[in-house]
């Protein structure tokens, strides 16, 4: 038997207020009702201890939508609450109506109620009718039987530990849940909100709104809409953001309930007084609303500029950059001079998370192209005329020469607000006497992060755990480049950062500096490259030793053997998979016996444009997907939930995409791999001693990632070179 949710038959009808199974019934309730109805969103919240929430996705998010599908029960009332997201393990409920009943069966301390408006709220229900009007009826679930323990007295790591044992986790989420928290335990003896928001994004903010007794308002920053009322430096500097801007009430997203400062500064500025209501949310998510805020751009922007003379900045090294002058610059507007045109175009390319930005000539054109989430997209064009001048002015900038034939390498850092970014810039010569000019960012808040970041299976955290564990061993990290071995790398160091290990490190360039690590930049000039700074490191007494990447014979053999005198070393290497990077060490003259003895865990790796968590339109996997997949070995049974592919919203700029995905290739070296290595075997011997021991090629880590909604098939096209 079908259920489907219940349609009015008569949009237009007046709504009234209390859900349909438990209507008002007395005079009292009927006036209050009344009154509420006239009030606003925020009053009502405010009056009900609920957020108020213009809904950024009128659907709902993949994860909210697993666990309703878990739990497969269907509300019987016609107006229920509706799933819209999670936090952490907490529904997130949205409705119109703040004494509605319904809650799809889930325990109304495991969830987060939001008012939206009517509108929203309709919207959300006709998508909802859609994805779930199939649904087999359930009397009750799981969960509608849990009872509520005294949080309070439980704490943070209590209540952690009580929904391990009584929330629907899987199995594998249960262990890897497990893992991080062992993993901040070793660091921490007491672990906060902060600690909690590590071991699984807004699980610290989560289980603070269960300690509080559900008194602590909290939110997903990730979830918030973009806002134009408050400047984007006076948040960045506060790291807030605000959820919800009211007449008289603004609800602000803020790692601490402590909201003063911000609000000085409001009022220094001579803006009138608002009340402020703080929002817990995590600090990383709060970053990535604010970010996400300033991050536009006009890609049929064309500057048209006249000849006027170019200001260089008298500091080389760091270029300051003022939002508030960016915000009034228009990339059309003739009368900008060239150095207000480039820092636009640079501040643009570091709001919209690109990764490297290009200057080129392109036919009659100059233009800046971006890498974003992989893909190039033009952000600003100028006339060819303009070209040398742009070009003069980030050399100036990087100090490098003027010289227009010559191949140079610079650096330089850019200074927004409270925000550092570095930036390497490269020149290289075009035809005719052009250059072009490509700057890779590197930015210091957002540069490092943790294994917990990463979409990994419990097979993957189990192998890499295991592996930094040694004591010693070589680990190659493999791929194109580009493709995230450096960032995987400083992940893989930051999970076992601590005092008692001594990590040094020797790189070309220092990408990002983390505290507790000694980290060495390699200098030619002065006789300082990988294989000669290696050998000097080894006399610092490391435990754990960073290569930035094994570039010849020399450096290769050198990291080998440091491996081998009880040293676990970590490197990179250009190499198509894992497999092959074998054969790459070998035809660099590393003796076999060697590499068979020394190599632990050999990562190939590529980054997949992540799916927009906005706008991803599901849909039921084809019979000849699946067919796929079980050929793959990676289902085998029919596909039940949906997978997604790409729409395109306001929030990706069209592209149906936002952020990218580490796809992990991970073969760990056993004792028949080692020794089909030191017998030089074929590679396609050691690929099936390596699928014996539950190796996953790249293209099978693409399809998991699309089952998990995480990607689209169009993205992983590319790698079914490495199929089974």
């Amino acid at each position: 038997m079908a259920a489907t949710l219940q349609i009015p038959t008569n949009p237009l009808a007046p709504k009234s207020f209390g859900a349909a199974s438990n209507p008002p019934n007395t005079i009292v309730e009927a006036r209050q009702t009344a009154i509420l109805a006239i009030q606003s969103i925020e009053g009502l919240a405010l009056q009900h201890g609920m957020l108020p929430v213009t809904l950024l996705r009128e659907s709902c998010s993949p994860d909210a939508e697993r666990l309703i599908r878990k739990l497969g029960r269907v509300p019987y009332v016609a107006d229920p609450w509706l799933p819209v997201s999670t936090i952490g393990p907490l529904l997130v409920m949205a409705h119109h109506n703040p004494r509605a009943g319904d809650l799809w069966g889930v325990p109304h301390f495991l969830t987060i109620r939001v008012l939206v408006t009517p509108e929203q709220y309709q919207n959300t229900r006709k998508d909802l009718v859609q994805r779930f009007g199939q649904m087999p009826i359930s009397q009750s679930n799981a969960m509608e039987q849990l009872q509520p323990p005294v949080f309070a007295d439980l704490g943070l790591e209590g209540t952690f530990q009580w929904l391990l044992e009584r929330y629907p986790y899987e199995p594998a989420e249960i262990t890897k849940l497990k893992g991080f928290y062992e993993a901040q335990k070793g660091k921490t003896e007491t672990l906060g909100v902060t600690h909690f928001n590590v071991v699984q994004r807004n699980m610290g903010i989560a289980l603070q709104h269960l300690v509080s007794g559900c008194r602590t308002l909290v939110y997903s920053a990730t979830e918030a809409q973009r806002q134009t009322f408050f400047p984007i430096p006076l948040l960045e500097r506060h790291n807030v953001y605000p959820l919800y801007i009211g007449k008289q009430v603004v609800f602000l997203l803020s790692e601490s309930a402590d909201c003063y400062a911000f609000e000085d500064e409001w009022l220094s500025m001579g803006n009138p007084s608002v009340k402020i209501v703080p929002v817990l949310a995590d600090l990383a998510s709060i970053r990535e609303a604010i970010n996400r805020a300033g991050a536009t751009f006009d890609p049929s922007a064309v500057a048209s500029m006249d000849g006027t003379t170019l200001s260089v900045a008298d500091d080389a090294s760091v270029v300051e950059i003022s939002p508030e002058d960016m915000a009034r610059i228009n990339p059309q507007n003739p009368n900008h001079e060239p150095e207000q045109l480039v820092q636009w175009a640079l501040f643009t390319a570091i709001r919209c998370r690109a990764s490297d930005l290009h200057l080129e000539k392109f036919y009659s054109f100059t233009r800046f192209r971006a890498r974003m989430d992989g893909t190039m997209k033009t952000i600003m064009t100028a006339p060819e005329s303009q070209l040398n001048r742009y070009v003069a002015l980030l050399k100036n900038y990087a100090g490098m020469s003027q010289n227009r034939q010559e191949c140079q390498d610079g650096r330089m850092a850019l200074s927004i607000g409270r925000r550092r970014v570095d930036v390497r810039v490269a020149a290289v010569p075009t035809r005719r006497e052009f250059q072009k000019v490509i700057m890779r960012f590197l930015d210091k808040q957002d540069g490092v992060k943790r294994l917990s970041d990463f979409n990994l299976s419990q097979r993957q955290v189990d192998i890499l755990t295991r592996t930094m564990q040694r004591d010693q061993g070589l680990v190659l990290v493999t791929g194109p480049t580009g493709s995230g071995k450096t960032t995987t790398l400083y992940a893989l160091l930051n999970s076992v950062n601590d005092e008692s290990v001594n990590i040094q490190t020797i790189e070309d360039p220092i990408e990002y500096e983390i505290e507790g690590i000694n980290q060495t930049q390699t200098n030619n000039a002065r006789g300082l490259d990988f294989a000669n700074g290696l050998r000097s490191l080894l006399r610092a007494d490391p435990d754990i030793i960073l290569i930035g990447e094994s570039r010849d014979a020399e450096t290769a053999g050198a990291a080998v053997n440091a491996s081998l005198t009880g040293h676990l070393v970590l490197t990179t290497l250009h190499a198509n998979d894992s497999l092959r990077a074998v054969s790459r060490l070998l035809s660099m003259g590393v003796e076999k016996y060697l590499l068979a003895d020394s190599l632990a865990l050999s990562q190939a790796q590529r980054l997949a444009r992540r799916l927009c968590s906005y706008c991803k339109q599901p849909m039921q996997a084809p019979q000849d997907v699946q067919d796929l997949m079980a050929k793959q070995a990676v289902i085998t049974q029919p596909i039940t939930t949906p997978i997604y592919t790409a729409r395109g919203c306001d929030e990706c700029h069209g592209t149906g995409y936002a952020g990218r995905v580490a796809l992990m290739e991970l073969c760990e070296v056993n004792n028949e791999l080692r020794d089909l290595i030191e017998e030089g075997a074929p590679l396609s011997a050691m690929r099936a001693a390596a699928f014996k021991n539950g190796y996953r090629s790249l293209y099978q880590e693409g399809l998991q990632q699309v089952i998990g909604g995480h990607t689209s098939l169009d993205e992983i096209k590319c790698l079914s070179y490495t199929a089974m």
